[in-house]
């Protein structure tokens, strides 16, 4: 029976690790005028948000995600400006959570002739398996009048990363798939 555990937990992590895509979510201000938006520059993370990224203090983390998101935003045509007051102000911070799933395997076995006797019996091996499903979030500041005014996550992004090339991959991969709602198309 100890041979199914490790099979058990190495089938669950290859389920979790297939399912690698971020699930993008992401909110806006619908009155924010982001055609006049052209410039920005980098604002520090609210405080709530730096109590939930202090579980994972991670600046080689910090400084791709950050790198990534300003990659995308000039690629979109938006230019860095840290000399003059910018038109929006970007900032980011990931969110942590202990997660878990449970797995279940049915054992059994059985003797008999049809239809009349026979024998059987089974049994179902359960088990608890616990990650931590890292989320990447951008925030989107007005200047002007100091108010959020989009907000995405790339819920999953930050999940069972176990190199540093798993890491600068998923990175690269969702920050353009998050930033793709900015700014909103209507």
């Amino acid at each position: 029976m100890n041979v199914w555990k490790p099979c058990l937990a190495a089938l669950g992590f290859l389920l979790l690790a297939g399912c690698s895509r971020a699930q993008i979510k992401y909110d806006f201000d619908a009155r924010a005028n982001y055609a006049s938006y052209k410039t920005f520059d980098w604002m520090a993370a609210p405080k709530r948000a730096k109590e939930k990224a202090a579980k994972a203090d991670n600046q080689i983390m910090e400084r791709r995600v950050k790198n990534a998101i300003e990659r995308e935003l000039i690629a979109r045509g938006f230019k860095v400006e840290a000399a003059a007051e910018p038109d929006f102000l970007v900032t980011y911070y990931p969110i942590f959570k202990d997660r878990h799933y449970r797995t279940a395997t049915h054992v059994g076995m059985g003797w008999g002739y049809r239809p009349f006797w026979g024998m059987r019996t089974g049994t179902v091996i359960s088990q608890q398996h616990r990650y931590t499903e890292g989320t990447i979030v951008v925030e989107i500041v007005d200047f002007k009048t100091n108010q959020l005014v989009w907000h995405g996550a790339a819920v999953g992004a930050l999940t069972g990363l176990q190199t540093a090339e798993d890491a600068e991959e998923a990175v690269n991969r969702e920050v353009p798939r998050l930033l793709a709602g900015f700014p909103p198309h209507r």
